[in-house]
């Protein structure tokens, strides 16, 4: 940009020099022609006062004024103007010379020539120069963000594809030329990128063996307490093992979510889409949760649960539900509110869960549906919770290219909103 404000004004400057160069020859060519023709015309008359006085009368020029000057200084004659041709405007220059040395001595040639043309030629040139600025300035910008956009296009398409990084981990930087700077940088950043695929596929496999391992003998354990508990045991043993199944259940539910996670990180979560109704799985996934809802006198709200038709699993969608009524009623006090409902509009089917407990402030909303990622106030309620809950249900909610958000609710306590496409 500044080379090419520079060579505009090295244009304007060099445009305005060859017209002042051009004016002055113009000048040095008229008063050389009057010398010319005076000394053409002296041979014939032999007097130069009347040679003057016929040269002064036989030549006409407009735009200046020229005079024939006696030795003393004084004007003896002037050349001719036109008709209806006044002295040249303002402003002038003047230059002066020598009629001829040798034929007049002591006479003097002089002219007078107006610049006002010069000024307006001067004027024209600054005022292009000045429109030309801003279109130079515009022009660099177009040819400078075209030329950027073609040296950075390689980064751009770098840019795209690691922002799909996410949804496929074994998508790679493409590299247009390893050999300049950007290819090598690709290059170093997709061995990474192999490094860590490696890394998390190991560490998914692990995760999953791991929780199915679990399984089976957590299953046992279970099993075992329940059936001693079914014997008539002393009160000590009783309240023993009553803790310890309450603590298989947790580890066998964590267990669970883990297997859960590792399934859905691997894309080995079958999901068994099909037609069905997003408020028959909605009846079907409460009927387990009243029960505590009446120990607990909370008052359930099902009268807007509208026909809805969508494609899922009906399995998984159970779950996502079990897990937005769990929390309701988790962090809902006693003879609190919980509503539940589903509307659809013909291109979506929202299902939501909202309740009068303590709420999700604004600054953890997204925090919540991370893996262990919990509330300030629901860990200080409930410091055994995993974490795993809402992260499971954003999962189910994807694979059923649904959205789930969380806001207030005008009940007091949190309403989570899930949106999905009508079947």
């Amino acid at each position: 940009m500044t080379l090419l404000l520079l060579a505009l004004m090295a244009m304007r400057s060099y445009a305005r020099l060859a017209l002042e160069q051009e004016h002055e020859l113009a000048t040095a060519r008229s008063m050389e022609l009057v010398r010319s023709f005076f000394r053409a015309e002296i041979a014939e008359y032999r007097n130069i006062s009347f040679t003057v006085s016929h040269v002064a009368s036989e030549l006409v020029f407009a735009g200046m004024r020229i005079d024939f000057l006696r030795p003393d200084g004084r004007v003896f004659a002037s050349a001719r103007r036109p008709t209806h041709v006044t002295d040249p405007p303002p402003p002038m220059i003047e230059r002066t010379v020598p009629l001829d040395t040798t034929l007049a001595p002591g006479w003097t040639l002089r002219v007078r020539i107006s610049t006002a043309d010069l000024y307006a030629a001067r004027s024209r040139i600054d005022r292009l120069t000045l429109i030309s600025i801003p279109l130079a300035a515009l022009l660099a910008t177009m040819v400078a963000w075209f030329m950027t956009g073609r040296a950075l296009a390689p980064v751009g398409a770098m840019a795209a594809a690691a922002s799909r990084l996410e949804g496929d981990p074994a998508a790679r930087l493409p590299i247009a030329n390893p050999r300049d700077e950007f290819g090598r940088l690709g290059g170093a950043f997709n061995g990474l990128l192999e490094r860590l695929e490696g890394a998390v596929v190991q560490q998914r496999r692990f995760l999953a063996d791991a929780a199915h391992e679990l399984r089976t003998p957590l299953a046992r354990m279970l099993s075992e307490s329940e059936a001693r508990l079914a014997d008539p045991p002393s009160t000590d043993d009783r309240d023993a093992l009553t803790r310890i199944r309450d603590e298989l259940h947790g580890t066998s539910r964590l267990v669970g979510e883990l297997l859960h996670m590792a399934q859905s990180d691997a894309g080995a979560m079958h999901v068994d889409a099909r037609p069905l109704f997003l408020d028959d799985v909605v009846a079907d996934a409460i009927a387990p949760w009243e029960p505590e809802m009446q120990r607990r006198r909370l008052e359930l709200d099902l009268t807007h649960l509208a026909e809805a038709r969508v494609q899922g699993d009906p399995i998984l969608l159970q779950r996502l539900i079990g897990v937005l009524l769990e929390n309701a009623v988790r962090y809902t006090p006693d003879g609190g509110r919980v509503s539940v409902s589903v509307h659809c509009d013909g291109t979506r089917a929202r299902l939501t869960v909202e309740d009068s407990g303590i709420g999700v402030p604004v600054s953890e909303r997204t925090k919540v549906f991370e893996r262990f990622g919990r509330g300030t106030e629901a860990r200080r309620l409930e410091p055994k919770g995993s974490g795993l809950g809402l992260a499971i249900a954003a999962s189910i909610a994807r694979q059923h290219l649904a959205t789930i958000t969380v806001e207030d609710s005008p009940l007091g306590g949190a309403r989570f909103d899930v949106s999905f496409p009508a079947a």
